[in-house]
């Protein structure tokens, strides 16, 4: 099981926010510096969701994703672990709290992440090594394989429901918080850590995890918001919080939103759903059995193609006057047996009632098609089956769908289905006030993280009710029956449901039931189409944008002028062919640095390197370790008692221990660059190490912040080397290829904007500096230049691809069809890497053809090749 797209952007932007943490040392400055380069200032935004920074939990990291329903939180949260430990000291022991919501979610979470041959746990163990054991409560309090010696040695993860640590027993004191005879050999090998709570025995459960400072995962967090208070969360002692949740409490520090469309699109919900008003509870229920023998037919014609098996459910949701209203449930399972559904395919799951207890819907041998519940049905009750969602509330009651209208959204077998039908949810209600109703399902969306965006209500052709059934329905008691002589329902009836079962068969046999049905189809067809235009149109106009923030960016469009010339404009960048196999014919796919990183074996590179450490470039090192305030990270507090104890373990050694344990924490430190595994990593440091004498290795033990930095920017050389060496090789092989691939979007969304420039091809254009507003603006004034655009950056412009990635400053097209690729370097700039993008900005001019040039221009000084402005502007005007 691999992550969708969407789901790796999540772990990306939680990456991102690391390397911001490791950068700055700074949890506040990180999470504003993330969406800076997203683009999203957050002091410039005012919006429910995107806020500052809440730092409740001082100087623990806690960050938000939102997810929708069926987004694949917990297998976003099995893929987030590695990248949170490999920020955190290599010493520290691997624990995490997994917090769930509800027993029923609890069980489902501790048998998925326990279970070897499931995806969730196979995806922990391949990033631990096959190392991982997890816990329950009762595990945990008996001390079950939960000890100093196999917590150092493992990544364990504990789960438990937030009620564990809050709830009221004997003494008002929950288990967690007791004297624990079972947990005591963790006081003894914690003894110089300090207990985090005064009044709580040290080995208490919630003592011994504040001990191990946790990650903590908090799965579903906005259903028990109220029982997360920050002492509880200060009482565990956490060192990072992971929150995932479809609907976000106020202050979440949010690092990644899911839109909808991109679950759409990747095939993991039913969307849209689609909402038919019907005249009575009769025609929600005729509608919805057709509706499903419809769909079940569909399904089987599609598994006779090949396609898997689907057996759709309908959930008919009930309104009893009590929640232990049983009468109401059984009754209604009897009208739907005496229209003609068999008993052994209707289920009641109440609360009081269970009987999908011993069921596994999605078996071929399971014969349910109808559930009756109420809310029943919430979060931890998964079956993608659930495609139609049917209120019996009367048309005078308010129908209450947003408890459980997410249990219909989830798409079997996350596959797009070849008959469009079973690829939308459907609700069907008979209110009166429609428009409530409309805003309940609203609600139910927001609920599990969607919006009013994705429902469509689509309206089918009123049939004026006979005398007869006018009648009943004045007349009716509960079910359609009572007396003739009652004129009105008793104020205690009013609520009650009116199925009248002769009715709902009158209506199954009717003539106009194929035309019903064959309506209903249609308009289902027609609102799906329209919604899956929507969304096409969504994806390419703001995919990088969420739709939370949407109406905080302005977006600036291409000019009316500019629009034909912009649209024929394409941009080539560098691709590669890939080596083909009896599997795989050849590609040709986007170049990366990591694809020219194929073959490089660092621990076979030389080994030159100045480990000279002086004041000078100690300085900025202790510096930026010696800052500590309330935004500081907890978890990189480095204790001055574990430095001496790792020094005073060295000391012991045999000069090959000494190496290998000082090159695994280097090696920890350093984590993946580009393509290189750790292992490599490790070789080479060990390499590194070997020659040096005890006194050097105690000394870089000492000081591994420092030596650090000195070997990745030895690594970063010689990766770099490499990769621009086989960049070379490939285009003279004829390997790497400049194929067309950029073309400009219909609108941008800069962070800052600059205007008063002539000839700009976006309304608005990105902001530049004063050099940069120069030369464009000379530029600009020439007779033959059409238009130019300011090019953006991270992801959001023109990317020059090759040895190393580089985004030009300026696009320019010329009226003579010439496209034009600008490079300023003012005096502020530095120029290391200037050599590096003039060299590949020239290689692709040559191999992009006569259409397209590249040019640097210097405000002062200037290397070889590159041109001062007044150089460049007289070639641009005489250029042919």
């Amino acid at each position: 099981m691999e992550l969708k797209k969407y789901q790796q952007e999540v772990i990306n932007d939680l990456i991102l926010y690391l390397e911001e943490v490791e950068k700055t040392n700074n949890i506040n400055q990180a999470f504003s510096n993330l969406w800076e380069k997203k683009g999203f200032p957050i002091n410039d935004i005012e919006n429910d969701y995107l806020q500052p920074y809440d730092n409740s939990i001082v100087g623990v990291p806690r960050v938000t994703v939102k997810v929708p329903t069926a987004g694949g939180k917990t297998f976003i949260a099995c893929n987030a672990l590695k990248p949170i430990f490999e920020f955190f000291p290599s010493e520290k022991p691997k624990v995490v709290v997994w917090f769930v919501p509800s027993d029923t979610i609890l069980k489902q979470t501790f048998n998925s992440l326990n279970d070897p041959s499931h995806p969730y746990r196979q995806r922990i163990d391949s990033h631990f090594r096959n190392s991982v054991k997890v816990y329950d409560k009762e595990a945990l309090l008996f001390g079950q394989g939960f000890n100093p010696t196999e917590v150092k040695e493992q990544l364990s993860i504990l789960v438990l429901s937030v009620q564990s640590f809050v709830e009221t027993v004997r003494n008002n004191k929950p288990r967690a918080y007791r004297e624990n005879e079972n947990l005591a050999e963790f006081v003894t090998h914690f003894h110089d850590l300090k207990a985090n709570l005064t009044d709580v025995d040290n080995t208490a459960l919630i003592q011994v995890i504040a001990y191990l400072n946790p990650v903590i995962v908090i799965d579903e967090s906005h259903n028990f918001e109220a029982d997360l208070r920050i002492d509880m969360l200060n009482n565990i002692n956490p060192s990072f919080i992971f929150d995932l949740t479809a609907t976000p409490r106020n202050k979440s520090n949010i690092i990644s939103f899911v839109d909808a469309h991109k679950l759409k699109k990747s095939n993991m919900v039913k969307l849209p759903v689609i909402v038919y008003n019907h005249q009575d509870t009769n025609e929600v229920i005729n509608s919805a059995i057709q509706m499903q023998k419809t769909l079940e037919n569909k399904a089987k014609e599609q598994e006779l193609l090949g396609g898997k098996y689907i057996r759709p459910i309908v959930l008919f949701q009930a309104q009893p006057k009590s929640a232990d209203d049983n009468i109401t449930f059984e009754k209604i399972k009897e009208n739907l047996i005496e229209i003609g559904i068999p008993e052994t395919q209707i289920r009641i799951k109440t609360a009081n009632k269970n009987e999908l207890k011993n069921e596994d819907l999605l078996s071929k041998s399971c014969e349910v098609r109808f559930i009756i519940t109420v809310n029943a049905l919430k979060e931890g009750w998964d079956c993608p089956f659930a495609y139609i969602l049917a209120s019996l509330a009367n048309k005078s009651s308010a129908v209450d769908v947003e408890q459980i209208l997410g249990r219909v959204l989830r798409l079997p077998h996350v596959t797009k289905h070849q008959d469009e039908l079973l690829n939308y949810s459907y609700v069907f209600t008979s209110s009166s006030d429609f428009l409530d109703t409309l805003g309940k399902i609203v609600k139910g969306l927001n609920n599990s993280g969607f919006s009013a965006k994705n429902f469509r209500a689509p309206q089918l052709e009123k049939k004026e009710q006979s005398e007869e059934v006018k009648k009943k329905s004045l007349l009716g008691g509960l079910f359609g029956g009572g007396s003739e002589g009652n004129s009105t329902l008793e104020d205690g009836d009013k609520d009650d449901i009116e199925i009248d079962t002769e009715e709902v068969k009158k209506l199954t046999t009717s003539p106009d039931q194929k035309k019903h049905i064959d309506e209903l189809l249609k308009t289902s067809k027609e609102a799906g189409q329209a919604y899956d235009k929507q969304l096409e149109k969504l994806e390419n106009d703001d995919s990088l944008i969420p739709a939370e923030l949407r109406d905080q960016v302005n977006t600036y469009p291409i000019k009316e002028g500019f629009k034909t010339e912009a649209v024929k404009t394409r941009l080539p960048s560098f691709h590669i062919r890939t080596t083909p196999s009896l599997l795989e014919e050849e590609r040709i796919v986007p170049l990366t640095k990591g694809l020219l990183l194929k073959g490089f074996e660092l621990d076979k590179q030389d080994i030159i390197i100045d480990l000279t450490r002086t004041s000078s470039k100690m300085a900025a090192v202790d510096l930026e370790e010696g800052r500590k305030d309330e935004f500081t990270p907890k978890y990189k507090y480095v204790n001055a008692q574990v430095k001496e104890q790792f020094s005073e373990y060295i000391a012991t050694l045999s000069p090959e221990g000494k190496v290998n344990q000082i090159a695994g924490k280097l090696a920890a430190k350093i984590r993946k660059i580009d393509e290189i595994s750790e292992q490599q990593i490790l070789k080479y440091i060990k390499k590194i190490l070997s020659n040096l004498n005890s006194e050097k290795l105690a000394e870089i033990a000492a000081n591994e912040g420092f030596y650090t930095s000195v070997i990745k920017k030895k690594i970063n050389r010689l990766s770099s080397n490499y990769a621009e060496d086989q960049f070379s090789k490939m285009l003279d092989k004829g390997t790497i290829i400049c194929r067309e691939s950029f073309s400009f979007p219909d609108k941008i969304q800069p962070k800052n904007t600059h205007s008063g420039i002539t000839k700009n091809l976006y309304v608005e254009e990105g902001e530049m500096n004063g050099f940069e507003m120069r030369v464009i603006n000379e530029i600009a004034n020439l007779n033959n230049v059409l238009f130019w655009h300011r090019n953006l950056e991270r992801g959001k412009g023109f990317l020059l691809n090759g040895f190393i990635n580089h985004y030009p400053d300026f696009i320019v097209k010329l009226k003579n069809g010439i496209t034009v690729l600008i490079e300023t370097k003012g005096e502020d700039r530095d120029g290391s890497d200037s050599q590096s993008k003039l060299k590949l900005g020239k290689i692709w001019e040559a191999k992009a053809g006569q259409s397209y040039r590249y040019f640097m221009v210097y405000e002062t000084e200037k290397l070889e090749e590159a041109r001062t402005v007044a150089e460049l502007l007289d070639i641009l005007e005489n250029i042919k």
